[in-house]
């Protein structure tokens, strides 16, 4: 068996994906799966590339079994730096994705490693993965976000500035965080809005949502992204979270990177995302699915900092003007871009002691490792074992690829 081979995502259609052909991930499975199908009905919302048990990628020159049954034989593959760290049986520490995003996920955050475990020891049923999820998106669209809590003086205008905003809480709650430069003040104020009664909340909500309706603003874009999510989920505590977290607008090429216990949403657009091999999600809005609102109050961090202070910035590689690398500060993963901009080149990626995961996506090439060549498209996805050298010839004027892999 090559160590170097073709393997296929698992495609995900959860609510708040995309429709059709206007779904990223979508395209990328049908461009490279023959046998797949695009329903026009049907919400295509994530490409898993991994060894995750809930959306294991397969290898189809094997008859479709699981990579990470592979690499239960080859274990080699991994490279020494992962089978130091972290257990092999698990196969790739990182979970590599493609998110197209059509409607709001909800407010959530990702536990720590130790609360992660306590979770899945106390609600087994809930958190069925005991890992931590620090992760990382980076934009192939432009790309809308809520990421953590915004400047404390952002938030104290919304509430002198919006009537009935007042009215959800007790006042001396409020009178507190008005007066005080505390994050403790931020958090009490927090855990007051999202713990407060339906009864309580939802007649103010629909005063806000018609107070907004019918006058501007001071921040026209925080109006404009209510009334979108309000129409989204209607009467849901959630879209209280629009007055106190980070609304941020990524360029392609842009990211953010989510350590444990930040609270965010990503809203609309789509784009590559790499975290550690987890599916760990603390929810409490904008979501039908299980929400733990005390969990999550009692987790994040309450770090209040400005909108463009919630980016991550890649470094472009010392050794190749072609590739950024996002290195975040997790042993798990870092993802590179590689972009190719001259037809008819031949390209080497460079050799990692890690195995890898190559995804394409845009333009076309081939890829030759040894005596093996195989063409590459738009979703092509390339697992790398480690230590191979693999180049790459380009036949289109732009090729861009994305490369995850362990960086610890």
């Amino acid at each position: 068996m090559a160590l170097v081979f073709k393997i296929r995502a698992s495609v995900k259609n959860y609510d708040w994906g995309k429709h059709g052909p206007y779904s990223i991930v979508a395209c990328l499975q049908k461009a490279e799966c023959d046998d797949f199908k695009i329903d026009d009905k049907t919400p295509y919302a994530e490409m898993w590339i991994g060894t995750h048990d809930s959306g294991p990628a397969i290898i189809p020159s094997l008859g479709n079994i699981k990579l990470k049954e592979w690499l239960l034989s080859h274990p080699e593959s991994l490279g020494q730096n992962i089978r130091n760290i972290f257990d092999e049986s698990n196969g790739l520490p990182f979970l590599f994705k493609v998110l197209s995003v059509n409607k709001a996920l909800s407010i959530q955050a990702h536990p720590n490693k130790e609360t992660a475990e306590k979770l899945n020891q106390k609600f087994p049923d809930k958190y069925p993965d005991n890992n931590h999820k620090p992760e990382m998106a980076i934009a192939l669209t432009d790309f809308e976000a809520l990421c953590g809590f915004r400047p404390l003086s952002e938030i104290k205008n919304f509430f002198k500035e919006i009537p009935h905003l007042q009215n959800i809480v007790n006042s001396e709650i409020i009178e507190k965080f008005l007066t005080s430069d505390s994050n403790n003040e931020l958090k009490s104020l927090f855990t007051a809005v999202m713990t407060c009664p339906s009864e309580i909340f939802q007649p103010h909500l629909s005063q806000i949502l018609k107070y907004f309706e019918l006058n501007q603003f001071s921040s026209d874009s925080v109006r404009d992204l209510f009334l979108k999510i309000y129409n989204q989920y209607p009467g849901d505590i959630g879209c209280f979270c629009l007055f106190f977290l980070n609304y941020l607008k990524l360029k392609p090429g842009e990211a953010i990177f989510l350590a444990a216990n930040e609270p965010h949403a990503y809203l609309y657009g789509d784009c590559i995302e790499c975290m550690a091999c987890s599916d760990n999600v603390v929810r409490a809005g904008l979501t039908p699915k299980f929400r733990d609102v005390e969990t999550l109050c009692n987790i994040l961090t309450y770090s209040s900092r400005k909108s463009e202070e919630n980016k991550f910035v890649p470094i472009i590689d010392p050794f190749d003007p072609c590739v950024k690398i996002y290195d975040p500060p997790v042993p798990e993963f870092a993802v590179d871009s590689i972009e190719l901009k001259q037809a008819e080149s031949k390209y080497t990626l460079k050799g990692l002691q890690t195995a890898s995961a190559l995804l394409v996506i845009k333009g076309e090439g081939v890829y030759d490792y040894k005596n093996e060549k195989d063409k590459l498209t738009p979703g092509s996805i390339l697992y790398i074992s480690s230590g191979c050298q693999v180049h790459v010839t380009t036949t289109t004027t732009e090729l861009l690829m994305f490369r995850a892999y362990c960086n610890a």
